[in-house]
């Protein structure tokens, strides 16, 4: 059997991949595969012409909107003008049946219907004047006072949408939500308003009140007055020094850092009374643990007090020894020279006794003013749902309005005062260090310069 002979390697395939000397020739496709390729390319076909007729859709609706706008603008200005010519409006209507025509009418936007029948009962002095202190806190004349003074702050402009609240409305809807401590839906449905509009109002009314009124009547007082006696039993007294707890709701962040020793969540009211029953200086917004030397450490009161800031005059001689306007503390309080507390000691000699019970009378009056602030303003009281970054603006605006009350000498009803005996209860300050020197030898001379 003859051998076959061998054919020639070409270069090519020495060194490497054959290359084509001709045209590649596409791959031929079956007629399925053509079918789908036309059936896609008809779906991206009609999906183009489904944005581009939706796009069309748009540009039409808003040039549209915007043709409707520009009618509308000319027929109110229309209307405006003819309401300002009536000889032109008569003989509008007279063309028109008697009535502008309907394009000419101004169109209204959609409002809730409420009714404000309750307010208008009271502006008409259905009120008498025990009804009138009893559901606003504040007697008419002192309404009238303190809307006088913050209307230019709380009065808003008409627009073409709907008419401002008058400033009246506002302080008494103010004044009804911090006395009664309602429901915003129970304010919506007294006053004719809505339920955001009562908090924004709220929010307004509050601002007013600490930007205008608490410095006039939030202030230490003269130390002329209190070298003259100011009313309390012990001389150089300036003011008494006390806590309140006002319960919170919840709050979302640092919750524990407000629960207090009474087993509920609060921010702590810091004040300084007089002998009237008045606050001159307030601190609000420290969370329900802290204690009290905490919350008197972190206040403007001790930074200017103990820079000698607060009375930097006005010390007298008593029993030889040069006392300076002080302060008066419970046991809770650090003892410093401007901060006097009572004797702790079991055995006290009767000066010192004596001086415990001037004391004692003497701190009746934050007790007697928390109770009037409370009881005035209800909302105090119960578990307060407003947000925490805005309750120490609230809290200083029913602070200044009690002093405002009290200088003005409205009446207080008996059935109103707050009790709570918590409020009373102090755990005595415990610095593990001695007290201080000077501040022994000022109460020792007060003690002595008393009389039995």
């Amino acid at each position: 059997m003859a051998a076959t002979p061998e054919r020639p390697s070409s270069p090519s395939s020495a060194s490497g991949p054959a290359r084509s000397e001709g045209p590649r020739l596409l791959p031929t496709l079956s007629r399925g595969a053509v079918a789908l390729c036309l059936l896609y390319y008809a779906r991206l076909q009609r999906g183009r012409r489904l944005r581009e007729a939706a796009r069309h859709r748009r540009a039409a609706r808003h040039h549209r909107a915007q043709a409707r706008s520009r009618q509308r603008f000319a027929l109110l200005w229309l209307r405006r003008v003819l309401a300002r010519a009536p000889s032109v409006a008569g003989l509008c209507q007279a063309g028109g049946g008697g009535s502008l025509p309907q394009l000419l009418r101004e169109r209204r936007l959609w409002s809730k219907a409420r009714s404000s029948a309750f307010w208008e009962i009271v502006r008409a002095k259905a009120f008498s004047q025990w009804e009138w202190v009893e559901n606003f806190r504040v007697s008419p004349s002192t309404f009238d006072y303190l809307c006088a003074q913050v209307r230019n702050a709380i009065q808003r402009r008409d627009t073409n949408m709907r008419r401002a609240i008058p400033a009246d409305v506002r302080l008494a809807m103010t004044l009804w939500r911090l006395g009664a401590c309602t429901e915003y839906r129970a304010v919506e449905q007294l006053f004719g308003v809505s339920r955001s509009t009562v908090c924004k109002i709220l929010r307004d009314v509050c601002e007013a009140v600490v930007g205008i009124l608490t410095p006039l009547y939030v202030r230490p007082p003269d130390p002329v007055e209190v070298a003259a006696g100011n009313g309390f039993p012990l001389p150089q007294l300036a003011g008494v020094l006390g806590s309140l707890h006002i319960p919170i709701r919840a709050p979302n962040e640092n919750a524990a850092g407000y629960y207090n020793r009474h087993g509920w969540h609060s921010v702590v009211v810091q004040a300084a009374v007089d002998s009237r029953g008045c606050f001159w200086d307030i601190n609000v917004g420290c969370p329900g643990r802290v204690t009290d030397t905490q919350v008197l450490c972190t206040s403007e009161l001790y930074q200017r007090a103990q820079e000698g800031e607060l009375f930097p005059e006005g010390s007298q001689a008593v029993s030889g020894v040069q006392v300076p306007i002080y302060l008066l503390g419970g046991y809770s309080y650090p003892f410093l020279p401007w901060l006097m507390r009572p004797y702790q000691d079991q055995d006290l000699t009767p000066a010192q006794q004596r001086f415990n019970e001037y004391a004692a009378a003497a701190r009746t009056v934050v007790g007697v003013a928390f109770g009037r602030l409370r009881g005035r303003w209800r909302c105090l009281t119960k578990r307060n749902d407003t947000d925490v970054a805005f309750l120490p603006t609230l809290i200083a605006a029913c602070c200044t309005l009690h002093n405002v009350c009290e200088a003005r000498g409205d009446v207080f009803q008996s059935c109103w005062m707050e009790h709570d005996d918590e409020q009373q209860e102090e755990h005595p300050f415990h610095d593990g260090e001695e007290e201080d020197t000077e501040a022994m030898e000022i109460r020792d001379a007060l003690a002595s310069a008393l009389r039995g």
